[in-house]
């Protein structure tokens, strides 16, 4: 192709007809333009399919890890309250004890100290990762990089608040409750109503070590002002939790709904699900 261009410049100039070349020349650059556009549109649109195979691939990825911040979410937001819900029960029963059994009061109280750390465990999150990668870009949708980025925000803020509330309970909660209560018997009786995979994974058989107790050993606790006061306190550092948790839960949704194009996941009972925790 190019000896044949080179062949017309050589008769028109061996012709001396300058008007000629000159039109000629125009018409070759035209073309050499029209052929750089060419490829560099073929070369766009290449890049556009591979970037756009490789978003699909990211939405795969980014809907496979909402499915594990589901069940977490899920997970956390029920366990936390029931920790609200035996707290305020305790608090009821204290007027009136003869209202409920010890075995309900132990299971109350075994509650109390249940945590679960979302937060911490997604340190490094999705977003995270997609910047790190240098993929973000590669995410279309504005709404999709808002709730990621959003998902972000609220797991961080969910770790300081977890961590306020692990403290609480580790620091004055269950010393108090170490010196005031038999710990064997409320696990033993306790543990008799949890029912998640996750308890079941990290209980035990804790009744060999006590003998049932029917005795009503409790008013004298459920009466302590400082027993309330903890109790008003933990209440208090767990409701934190909760706006927090049903944000993270509305920023997942989303996300998942736009990565698989409107039909997200259908979540299966965090009771069953056989899934890695990082709980306490």
């Amino acid at each position: 192709m190019l000896k044949f261009f080179r062949r017309i410049r050589r008769t028109l100039l061996i012709e001396n007809n300058m008007k000629k070349y000159f039109t000629y020349s125009i018409g070759e650059i035209f073309l050499v333009v029209v052929g750089i556009l060419l490829a560099l549109q073929i070369n766009t649109w290449n890049q556009n399919r591979l970037d756009s195979n490789e978003e699909e691939r990211l939405l795969q990825v980014i809907s496979e890890k909402m499915r594990l911040n589901h069940f977490q979410y899920e997970f956390g937001y029920e366990r936390h309250k029931e920790v609200i819900a035996a707290a305020e029960q305790l608090l009821m029963v204290r007027i009136d004890t003869s209202a409920v059994s010890n075995l309900q009061i132990d299971q109350n109280i075994h509650a109390l100290t249940k945590r679960f750390i979302m937060g911490k465990s997604n340190k490094t999150s999705i977003y995270d990762e997609l910047i790190a990668a240098g993929q973000i870009g590669l995410i279309t949708s504005d709404e999709l990089r808002s709730n990621l980025t959003a998902l972000k925000a609220n797991l961080q803020l969910l770790e300081s608040y977890e961590i306020l509330q692990n403290n609480f309970v580790d620091g004055y909660l269950s010393p108090f409750l170490n010196k005031n209560i038999d710990r064997t018997i409320v696990a033993a009786h306790g543990s008799e109503k949890d029912s998640t995979f996750y308890d079941k994974l990290i209980g035990f058989n804790i009744s060999i070590f006590t003998e049932r107790d029917t005795s009503n050993y409790y008013p004298e606790l459920l009466k302590n002002r400082e027993f309330s006061n903890l109790l008003i306190e933990l209440i208090q550092h767990t409701k934190t939790l909760i706006p927090i948790y049903e944000r993270i839960g509305a920023n997942i949704f989303v996300i998942d709904s736009i990565a698989t194009d409107g039909n997200p996941y259908l979540y299966e009972d965090p009771s069953k699900e056989p899934m890695l925790l990082n709980s306490n």
